[in-house]
């Protein structure tokens, strides 16, 4: 489950979880409904990222940037993860999704860029919590 806040310029996520990676998933999610609508998204293509960080909020951020990084230079948007952290601080995902379709996929907004302002990541009882802001 994914729901967004309200900041001055930019847009807050907040994703929640039972598992660390299945909030990593729906931030990602999240992140990607903000640019088009995720539910007309095909899973036509598969991209393989890894990337690590010092922390958890690294390790966001830099997961985070990098699918924007495939938005930005291959023209793709995903609607699907499959995550695993390993080692607290190195995550693997395959992202699915396919190339954008002005049409088809109701751009929105453009993201930016990540930013770590206000960024946390916590475990609230049995559940973990994400909350970030997006560049718009």
């Amino acid at each position: 489950m994914f729901k967004y806040f309200e900041t001055t310029a930019d847009m807050g996520v907040i994703a929640k979880g039972k598992t660390l990676e299945e909030a990593f998933k729906e931030a990602a999610k999240g992140l990607y409904n903000i640019m088009v609508d995720i539910d007309k998204i095909d899973k036509k293509e598969v991209v393989e990222i890894e990337v690590e960080g010092e922390d958890l909020e690294e390790l966001l951020y830099n997961f985070l940037n990098e699918l924007l990084f495939y938005t930005d230079v291959y023209n793709l948007v995903f609607s699907d993860f499959d995550i695993t952290i390993e080692d607290k601080y190195k995550l693997k995902c395959k992202a699915y999704g396919e190339k954008i379709n002005k049409e088809k996929h109701e751009i929105k907004e453009e993201v930016k860029a990540v930013t770590y302002h206000m960024m946390e990541i916590k475990k609230d009882n049995d559940e973990y919590i994400i909350k970030y802001v997006v560049d718009l």
